[in-house]
């Protein structure tokens, strides 16, 4: 893999699920001429993944003609481990908790991937997760519709922004931001005067406007494709109102890593409350923790999804 500049990484156990991932990585590595990475989940699938896995792996780069790399059987620290080793691998797609009919009876242990992306929210690997939930009609068919949760950060919204535009340039994309309403709870419990209860509404809604317009300005070639929407209230449930609405393909968020404190106290996170009811895609850029921090930003921000 050292002689690939962007390589994906896509995990398998040979499930429907598994196969819905695959065959957008595959889609993704044609797209952006990149080198796809297989592996297996260690103590997962049929007493054979091995040999299936070779076998997956020669038959997928004589179908589609690309490069194709086995990493073989993985646990999540190997996994981990890999990912730290080869930064060359800019994307990690895993089939999504629930993608899938499961077979009625299993001749083999039953796949921990489920487990395994939930673990991933909580401690996000080093490059971008796409949790894969429906797939593509063919190889060739590349994302049409994205929605991205916006950062109130103009930086951390600009770097999922730019992530956006190089996974599907061609694609429709709406910008989407909730905004916080527990200021103006803050003001009515206070009682506030009504007067100034709505100049707060409207200096939030003004604001959030500018951002997103600034958000639109930063890419002019998109113009005709960008659209921006304001929401009010509880993110999760915003975004989910929303991703109906226009049918995206494929949901865009920022990911922070968040300390065992923040954890207690604030629940869980958006990307959390979404995992097992969205309908669609999801992708996380997570955020760095500490010295590694700006490193791995770019990474993030630079990504062409391999």
């Amino acid at each position: 893999m050292n002689h690939h500049p962007h390589a994906l990484l896509a995990i398998s156990d040979f499930s429907q699920g598994a196969e819905h991932a695959l065959l957008r990585a595959v889609q993704l590595a044609r797209q952006h001429r990149a080198t796809l990475a297989l592996a297996h989940l260690a103590n997962s699938g049929p007493p054979d993944a091995g040999e299936r896995l070779v076998r997956q792996a020669a038959l997928l780069a004589r179908r589609h003609r690309i490069a194709v790399h086995r990493l073989g059987s993985l646990d999540e620290s190997e996994l981990r481990a890999a990912l730290a080793a080869l930064p060359q691998i800019r994307l990690l797609l895993l089939a999504a908790p629930g993608t899938g009919v499961p077979a009625p009876r299993r001749l083999w242990p039953p796949w921990p991937g489920p487990r395994l992306a939930r673990r991933l929210l909580k401690r996000p690997p080093g490059c971008p997760l796409l949790l894969v939930r429906r797939a593509p009609s063919s190889v060739d068919a590349a994302y049409h519709r994205l929605l991205l949760g916006v950062d109130p950060t103009p930086e951390r919204a600009l770097g999922l922004l730019q992530t956006a535009s190089r996974l599907a340039p061609e694609a429709e994309l709406e910008l989407f931001h909730a905004l916080d309403v527990r200021g103006e709870a803050r003001l009515r419990a206070a009682e506030a005067t009504p007067q100034r209860v709505r100049a707060y509404r409207e200096a939030l809604e003004r604001h959030g406007r500018q951002h997103l317009l600034r958000l639109s300005d930063s890419l002019d070639t998109r113009r005709n494709r960008l659209m921006h929407t304001l929401g009010r209230g509880d993110p999760a449930r915003q975004l989910l109102v929303q991703q109906e609405r226009c049918d995206a393909e494929l949901l865009l968020l920022g990911h922070r890593r968040r300390s065992l404190w923040q954890a207690l106290l604030g629940g869980r996170s958006t990307a959390q409350r979404l995992l097992d009811r969205l309908d669609c895609d999801l992708l996380l850029c997570p955020e760095p923790a500490g010295a590694e921090s700006s490193a791995q930003g770019r990474v993030c921000a630079k990504t062409q999804s391999a």
